[in-house]
């Protein structure tokens, strides 16, 4: 897809910005990143997505500005791979400045596109507490359907979270195509 977003692999060189990124505390409230996030859970991580990658237990990637791939702009990540089902769960953040760009809603489909069309997957998931109204459009606008309220799901970091349960199926994606395109 065109425009301002774009996905690229971690770089070593994302230690600094990563860091900074995940200071706001909006990202930890609502995802599993540490309230305490520092240089050495930044190498850590950064580390760690070689193995994960190759063991094929997720698939981390960069949320960059399209007109300057060292300005990052949050991250994204396919995790939860059910290979025998082809399926996996999409995650994802934004750093404070990049929000309500339209970025979350672009990587989304981006990553999405990687996945059913490089990874051979059928259907993605997208989980959202019920209070982070942000991220239930970003998976309504992304073209995922609401599918199911999932009580008492997670101990989030302000206690048991209910999380809304949205789904993508490669033939909704594929829907999706055609109809951007047949608009063009």
């Amino acid at each position: 897809m065109a425009g301002p977003t774009a996905l690229r692999p971690w770089r070593d060189t994302d230690q600094g910005a990563l860091v900074a990124a995940v200071q706001d505390p909006e990202i930890p409230r609502w995802t599993r990143v540490p309230e305490t996030y520092g240089e050495a859970d930044a190498r850590a991580y950064l580390l760690a997505r070689y193995d994960a990658i190759r063991a094929g237990v997720s698939a981390p990637f960069a949320i960059v500005s399209a007109g300057d791939e060292q300005q990052l702009l949050g991250s994204i990540t396919l995790m939860r791979f059910v290979w025998e089902h082809a399926r996996a769960e999409v995650g994802y953040w934004l750093s404070a400045p990049a929000r309500g760009r339209g970025h979350a809603t672009r990587a989304v489909r981006l990553i999405c596109a990687f996945g059913f069309q490089a990874l051979g997957l059928e259907r993605i998931e997208l989980l959202a507490a019920t209070a982070n109204l942000a991220s239930q459009r970003v998976a309504e606008r992304a073209g995922f359907t609401r599918e199911a309220l999932l009580r008492s799901y997670m101990c989030g970091k302000e206690g048991r979270q209910d999380m809304v349960a949205f789904g993508m199926l490669k033939s909704d994606a594929s829907a999706r195509s055609e109809r951007v395109s047949q608009a063009s």
